[in-house]
């Protein structure tokens, strides 16, 4: 008779059970891949969401494995003195911009290039021909000539100025140097030139007229953007960022100083997004007087009230005036002007105690009291709130202008609809100011991924609107569509470049599926104090630079300590959607003292964790959370309760957080 060690008999009691565990799994599975393959198989790939290898870059010099900028990181620089005229008459701008740009990047340059946006209005444009944003039946038979550039003279490294060959293709336009600009050095270009305002396209309904023109009982407001060549930005990732501008992808800018000089007749009122460095000289004594109260004060003051727009005293008695404006630390810069403008301003106080001057300015005939009379309030939380959650709004003000576009947003400056009321009017004004700190602060490229910017904003505008006046608005729906449109078969990846989205699905993917995500993100899979934290270290470590969405992505996989992959890869690299099922209920005999068996089966390319409420006979109830990472062994997992006994109920997600699909395979019931 052989006599095994203890040690060798209990090694063979471990494996005869792990063997029939493994028989009895196997049996389950194996029905259960029948059941399923007679019915409907499982897309579910583990592997593709769960990879050895991340699917971000790998770390280098100049972004890190954690998604901070790296050791070497680098960002050139553009500052911009501009001194122009407004011909309001012929609606058109002239003058003269200097541009000193500093290369900082590793190599030599023997070329610079810059944007050239108004082009878009010329006739046969890329973006008037590829027809992303015009509707049916648009009228496009007047066009502009864009940019008029009547030369453009360099002068490298403080020498002496010579004329630059220069070459215009549509939106942009490249400036050849006479020698290479080589790192670490300046370069200064002075480019005369004119831009005449696209009126012509007043009546078409399309996303590239964020500059136009508005007219009102009292005069014209123009809205003036995008209305000086600006530098492209030459990065690390792609080099020269010269996509044509095409109307859905926005911007792409350097950060630098801005001194801007704008003449015109002395009966305009005229803001913009930097801070005004003249007002004795553009303002009335009374204006000033009242322009300096609302510096302090808590209460609006208007600088000229509306029954003050029709009278000719509340503007200087001269022809012209010249209003002189610096910002500093920015991407660009927008002004307004307009006669008719009733001109308002309070006193906002941030949560670090620093000051900020809210200005509004609209015709008389807007300022009904659920929409521009509000527009200090709705501004004043804006910048408080999202101050005091993520980061300090960085301009000494913020200014709100009535305009004919329906919302868009610039340094320190944004344009409203002068039309809109209630919601409407608050949504809009919360979210143009809330992209001060997407894309102006933190500086993404939104001709690329618009989703950074858009995306971003729309989360943070839900959260804002859920504390603004004690929810006064949050009744609106966050989402116009069921969860489930956001992933019909039809939609682009979130990923996919704007201008090739199909316009009648931008709102839907960079807006609202995002803001979805980001909230599912926060408040379902990390937890709110986790993705805060994250969120907030994101926009520090960018600000005033240039992330690309794998920095983004691997951010937040760093501050939160987890590996993302999963959610980044299905949700938006992909189109991936979910569906998990309950496949089998087994319960125990009766009279027999065993727990239940549940099998549940993800059906889609997605995954997300696993929210399952068990109702026993007993009527007592268990709610079970499992964590993603029960599907990176494949589709199936199989449980069984803490309880003994027979269950009666078994329901998938009952708060229905997640994007299931299906959800009539979500619920098995024993009766």
């Amino acid at each position: 008779m052989l006599i095994l060690p203890s040690v060798v008999i209990l090694s063979l009691q471990y494996f005869m059970k792990r063997l029939l565990a493994l028989l009895f799994h196997f049996f389950i599975l194996h029905s259960i891949s029948a059941q399923s393959l007679k019915f409907q198989a499982s897309k579910y790939n583990a592997s593709d969401l769960f990879p050895s290898n991340s699917f971000l870059p790998s770390g280098n010099l100049y972004r890190t494995a954690t998604g901070e900028p790296g050791p070497s990181y680098w960002q050139n620089r553009a500052d911009y003195r501009i001194d122009v005229s407004l011909d309001d008459q012929a609606d058109i701008i002239k003058g003269v911009e200097t541009i000193t740009y500093s290369n900082n990047s590793p190599q030599a340059l023997s070329f610079l290039w810059l944007q050239m946006d108004q082009n878009v209005y010329r006739k046969h444009s890329k973006g008037i021909d590829a027809k992303l944003f015009l509707k049916s039946g648009s009228d496009t038979s007047g066009f502009t000539e864009g940019f008029g550039i009547e030369h453009v003279l360099v002068s490298h490294l403080k020498g002496q100025k010579k004329l630059a060959n220069i070459y215009v293709e549509d939106t942009k336009m490249r400036v050849d140097l006479t020698s290479p600009l080589l790192p670490g050095q300046k370069i200064d270009l002075q480019i005369k030139y004119s831009y005449n305002f696209p009126r012509n396209f007043l009546n078409a309904d399309f996303h590239v007229n964020r500059t136009d023109i508005l007219p009102t009982q009292n005069g014209k407001i123009y809205s003036v953007a995008q209305w000086y060549p600006r530098l492209c930005v030459l990065d690390d990732l792609s080099g020269w960022n010269t996509l044509p501008y095409l109307g859905n992808g926005e911007f792409y800018l350097e950060y630098g100083n801005f001194d801007v000089n704008i003449t015109l007749p002395s009966a305009y009122i005229v803001e913009a997004s930097g801070d005004l460095l003249n007002p004795t000289e553009v303002l009335t004594p009374i204006q000033l007087q009242r322009w300096n109260k609302a510096k302090s004060s808590k209460q609006k003051v208007y600088i000229r009230a509306i029954n003050e727009v029709a009278d000719p005293s509340s503007r200087p008695s001269k022809p012209f005036c010249t209003w002189k404006f610096r910002l500093t630390s920015a991407r660009d810069f927008a002004w307004t002007a307009s006669k008719s403008f009733v001109w308002e301003a309070v006193n906002i106080v941030l949560p670090s105690g620093k000051k900020v001057l809210g200005s509004s300015l609209y015709p008389p005939e807007s300022k009904l009291a659920d929409s521009w009379e509000r527009s200090g309030e709705y501004i004043a939380f804006t910048l408080q709130y999202f101050s005091e959650k993520w980061a300090e709004y960085p301009y000494n003000k913020a200014v709100n202008v009535a305009s004919n576009l329906d919302g868009m947003e610039y340094p320190g400056l944004v344009f409203c609809s002068a039309k809109d009321k209630g919601n409407m009017f608050w949504a809009v004004v919360n979210h143009e100011l809330g992209h001060t700190w997407f894309p102006m602060l933190v500086g993404s490229n939104e001709r690329k991924h618009a989703w950074m910017d858009e995306g971003f904003n729309a989360f943070m505008d839900n959260l804002a609107t859920k504390k603004f006046n004690g929810g006064e608005f949050i009744g609106y729906p966050e989402i116009d569509i069921a969860v489930t449109g956001l992933f019909a078969d039809s939609l682009a990846a979130i990923m996919t470049r704007p201008d090739v989205i199909p316009p009648n699905q931008v709102y839907t993917i960079q807006y609202q599926k995002v803001a979805y995500l980001l909230t599912l993100l926060r408040e379902h899979i990390l937890g709110e104090e986790r993705f805060d934290f994250a969120f907030r270290k994101y926009i520090h470590d960018w600000a005033y630079k240039h992330p690309a969405p794998s920095d983004f992505f691997a951010s937040i996989n760093s501050s939160t300590g987890e590996d993302l992959t999963w959610f980044w890869k299905s949700m938006f690299a992909e189109n991936y959607k979910m569906d998990q099922k309950i496949t089998q209920v087994i319960n125990p005999g009766k009279g027999k003292e065993k727990k239940a068996v549940i099998i549940i089966e993800n059906m889609e390319k997605a995954a997300m964790p696993l929210h399952i409420e068990v109702t026993f006979e007993n009527r007592i109830k268990e709610i079970y959370k499992f964590p993603v990472e029960i599907w990176q062994q494949g589709a199936i997992y199989t449980f069984s309760p803490a309880i003994d006994g027979p269950v009666s109920q078994v329901l998938i997600d009952s708060s229905e957080v997640f994007p299931d699909m299906d959800r009539s395979n979500n619920v098995w019931k024993s009766y």
